[in-house]
């Protein structure tokens, strides 16, 4: 009788769990939809190229993300970037189009995982960097794509993916396939968030991309892979650059050395001028963004980064835009000492932010 009962209650655990894969294969499916639904984006991408883009001193707003480290920016210099283009699969064959010249000039910032550049046109060109299997990005996003990749990539994609293998070593092809699940996992985590907040997502198209680098001896260039997005360049202030940095928050030796973190005080005069019915919009926005996210943290354990630099007030529509779309799994998400889960420490940052209205 015990065993039966044991049988009973296993084969009951594998059911449960094959319909919990089952509703995440149907929730993918119709996030996904909306992702490869790219006329939106075409008009506006098309709209924004034949717009040249503001010159940097021109801009009103510091248009700066984090920047590269003294090393790096002395290698940007000395083996600049050239240019970036789309790689696809046309003709039965690697096809390269949509050349955008890039260089130390056009350099804006670099997040996280991807280095930002501007375009000549109102655009800009981000540039996925390199990362490992074991990062915590790759979670269980990364292997619902790995598992089935016709959702989350194009059917060029997948034959391009298996063109770029054929005849590499099993390394070379596990390298191949994970820069294209890693471009799946992005046009992924793009979706969910324009699910549940359309109008804070900019249109973004994803695409596998050469990176042209100039070669340091000769006149030539390296090619290197990568994952890459464009989107419309705002004009705006991200969080942080409203910020005051106050004090450096607490911290081990290592945190401080390799990720400092501070805690923020807001200046909302730096804004200037803001009527009050604008101010309400944007704290509107704000307590919609944190609702999604809290609802996103309980309900399926994913955790949206939403820290300062993901996040931009654009002028002078002063509406609230996601920059920039990374979800992790809640136990692969660096937690924040004295927060019982790991959003709360961005929660608390935008509250402090909100508070700074004076509403």
């Amino acid at each position: 009788m015990e065993i039966r009962d044991i049988f009973r209650r296993v084969r009951s655990r594998v059911r449960e769990a094959r319909e919990r894969v089952g509703e995440q294969g149907q929730k993918a499916a119709v996030v996904m939809r909306s992702a490869f639904d790219e006329e939106w984006i075409d008009r506006a991408l098309e709209k924004a190229r034949e717009t040249l883009a503001p010159r940097k001193e021109l801009i009103p707003v510091d248009f700066q993300l984090r920047q590269h480290s003294l090393p790096r920016r002395i290698y940007e210099r000395v083996v600049p970037l050239s240019h970036v283009m789309r790689l696809q699969m046309r003709y039965e064959r690697p096809f390269l189009d949509d050349f955008m010249p890039v260089g130390p000039d056009s350099y804006i910032g670099r997040g996280s995982y991807k280095f930002v550049y501007s375009l000549p046109w109102r655009m800009v060109v981000k540039v996925g960097k390199n990362i490992m299997p074991s990062d915590p990005l790759c979670g269980s996003l990364f292997r619902e794509v790995a598992r089935e990749p016709e959702k989350f990539l194009k059917k060029e994609e997948l034959e391009l993916m298996e063109f770029l293998c054929r005849g590499r070593t099993t390394a070379g092809k596990e390298k191949i396939r994970f820069n294209f699940f890693r471009l799946g996992l992005e046009r992924y985590s793009y979706a969910i968030v324009k699910q549940g907040l359309p109008d804070m997502v900019l249109p973004t198209r994803f695409f596998m991309g050469i990176r042209y680098r100039r070669s340091l001896f000769g006149r030539g260039h390296t090619e290197t892979m990568r994952p890459m997005d464009t989107q419309l360049m705002l004009v705006g202030k991200h969080l942080k650059e409203l910020a005051v940095s106050g004090k450096k928050a607490k911290q081990g030796r290592v945190g401080q050395f390799f990720n400092p973190k501070f805690e923020f005080e807001f200046d909302i005069g730096r804004f200037g001028a803001v009527k009050k019915k604008q101010l309400e919009k944007i704290r509107d926005d704000l307590l919609r963004l944190v609702g999604f996210t809290e609802a996103l943290a309980e309900k399926e354990k994913l955790i949206l980064d939403i820290h300062t630099e993901n996040l931009i007030i654009t002028i002078p529509e002063f509406e609230l835009k996601v920059f920039d779309f990374h979800i992790f799994d809640e136990h692969l998400y660096t937690a924040a000492r004295g927060y019982d889960r790991p959003e709360q420490e961005h929660i608390e940052v935008i509250g402090k932010f909100i508070d700074s209205f004076g509403l």
